[in-house]
């Protein structure tokens, strides 16, 4: 057989894996690897920054539910991607990282930006490996992208020396193997009778449906138990959307009073993390019973005992437990429903007041409802930030999965521009929007000429109120006004940095223009940037806060 270089080898066994963009920044060590990608059809995306590529193969495998892929160089492009792989972790996303490394024969001699990477990821990767010997990169590869599919998806990361890489060997020592789909866990009998049984005698009972509904593609499933048993949905994370807002089963704003008064909860794919109150008192209700499930058991019993815990898939489980719960119990939870379905009507009554709001500088409700206005079924929003983002969450409606697209639990800064580039580089058919808070833009706004210079228009709104408005509010509420110091921004033009950078802006400060204005970028074909200027007291005067995500 012919021989190959360790480039091809990468390419070859990522191309079998239906691999068809790699996002990077480029450097010498991966010099093969592009070189490769020419020859085999996979599409280079390079970004402005190693964080960016790695947020990008991150939005590209939750699209996808499959493989995210980013290069980098070793060293600096390295370090620079932790972020994007300590996010996907979080929000449990398949993304390889390919690093590059110095020469093997110059290990330990001080060679250009060598350093150790594999220990730097074993905290926040499903595995990290070096490979050893050319003809072992397909070995390799294999082996971590079966990792990071397999049970509760997350990242991995794998080095690849640069002579590895640029070293030859023959065909036929180095087959690609097959990084074998991974079966889907099904369910223990007795864990779905015990969780029917549960089920069964629940007054008051509620569901959270986390990301990893989501990733076991369970949408369907979960609407099918959940109209069978009379279940209202809370949903959170990549669950977002597995319910579209108007089923009269999906709930979102009487969480609280639902998780107070509840007398089961069945966990779906989420921890009792932050965004749960950690599963305790008094956000809990003291003896409420708990069913999780999820594809790994790492998170029962963790912040609260769990009476029955199934480590299995989550679609195959709804279905199981959809079949054992008994007719009528729609019926017997239809006074619950209706108690959480005035506080939802009431709370959203709220909303709607607040978001009717003409004044100027234009309040963070009323942004989040002209965005609302032209959300439909192909449009996707990508959320970057605090304050504007959490409101957005509480108003913006959705109709499907992966239509929302936030960092996740971790909480990170930055990923909208890259989130927004890979949403319109594999679906070009969608109208995407990225909200972005003027901190968060600051982080990854550079990406907007990745995107012009690669044609994918999007539209980046910021929501300018001149601060970290998030973290301000809490140090003026600490400290005092007179103490602010490190959360204020200049209300900065950032709709001319994206003119400079090849796209076109516009600044707005007449709520009266917002939705035109939304209406002409979505229709333009452009990278549009809508500077919106905000009232940075609005929000929390009109009892915003908290986290969204």
């Amino acid at each position: 057989m012919a021989d190959v270089t360790g480039g091809e080898l990468v390419v070859q066994a990522l191309a079998q894996e239906g691999v068809r963009h790699l996002f990077t920044l480029c450097g010498g060590h991966i010099l093969p690897i592009y070189d490769a990608c020419l020859k085999h059809g996979i599409a280079v995306v390079d970004t402005r920054h190693e964080q960016a590529a790695a947020h990008a193969g991150d939005a590209y495998a939750r699209l996808t539910r499959g493989l995210g892929v980013a290069a980098v160089v070793p060293g600096p492009g390295v370090t620079d991607a932790v972020t994007g792989v300590a996010n996907a972790f979080a929000a449990r996303s398949p993304l390889l990282l390919i690093g590059g490394a110095s020469p093997v024969a110059l290990r330990g001699m001080g060679a250009l930006q060598e350093m150790e990477q594999v220990a730097l990821f074993r905290p926040i990767t499903k595995g990290a490996w070096a490979v050893p010997e050319t003809r072992r990169i397909p070995e390799s590869l294999a082996t971590a992208i079966r990792t990071a599919r397999s049970g509760r998806p997350g990242p991995v990361f794998v080095e690849i020396a640069v002579d590895l890489l640029m070293a030859t060997v023959d065909a036929a020592t180095a087959p690609i193997p097959a990084a074998e789909a991974p079966g889907r866990a099904a369910p223990a009998p007795a864990d779905v009778e015990r969780a029917a049984a549960l089920l069964a005698a629940a007054e008051r009972p509620v569901v959270m449906a986390g990301s990893g509904v989501y990733w076991d593609d369970a949408p369907e499933a979960l609407a099918a138990l959940a109209d069978r048993a009379g279940l209202p949905v809370f949903m959170n994370g990549m669950g977002r959307g597995c319910l579209p807002h108007d089923d009269p089963l999906a709930f979102q704003h009487a969480r609280g009073l639902a998780l107070r008064e509840a007398d089961l909860v069945l966990v779906l794919g989420t921890p009792l993390d932050f965004r749960l109150g950690y599963g305790q008192p008094p956000v809990w209700a003291e003896g409420a019973r708990l069913v999780m499930v999820d594809a790994e058991s790492a998170d029962f019993g963790r912040n609260r005992p769990v009476d029955v815990g199934i480590a299995a898939d989550i679609r195959l489980t709804l279905e199981a437990l959809g079949s054992a719960v008994p007719l009528g119990l729609a019926r017997r939870t239809a006074p619950w429903r209706q108690r959480l379905r005035e506080k939802e009507d009431a709370e959203r009554a709220k909303l709607a007041a607040l978001a009717a709001s003409d004044q100027t500088p234009i309040t963070h409700h009323r942004l989040a409802a002209e965005l609302a206005a032209v959300m439909d079924e192909r449009t996707c929003l990508v959320g970057d930030g605090g304050d504007v983002v959490t409101c957005a969450a509480k108003i913006v409606p959705l109709l499907r999965p992966a239509q929302w697209l936030d960092p996740g639990p971790l909480g990170v800064l930055g990923v909208g521009p890259p989130f927004a580039l890979a949403a319109k580089l594999l679906h070009p058919e969608w109208r995407v929007l990225l909200l972005s808070g003027d901190g968060a833009f600051g982080l990854n706004g550079m990406e907007l000429e990745t995107a012009v210079r690669f044609d994918l228009p999007f539209v980046c709104v910021v929501g300018n109120d001149g601060g970290w408005g998030t973290i301000r509010a809490v140090q003026e509420a600490f400290y005092g006004r007179e103490r602010l110091v490190g959360t204020s921004l200049p209300l900065t033009r950032y709709d001319r940095v994206a003119e400079a950078l090849g796209g076109v802006g516009e600044t707005i400060e007449d709520p009266a223009k917002l939705r035109p204005a939304l209406e002409r970028a979505l229709g333009s074909g452009r990278v549009v940037c809508l500077n919106v200027v905000l009232d940075p007291t609005a929000y929390r005067r009109e009892g915003g806060g908290g986290l969204a995500i």
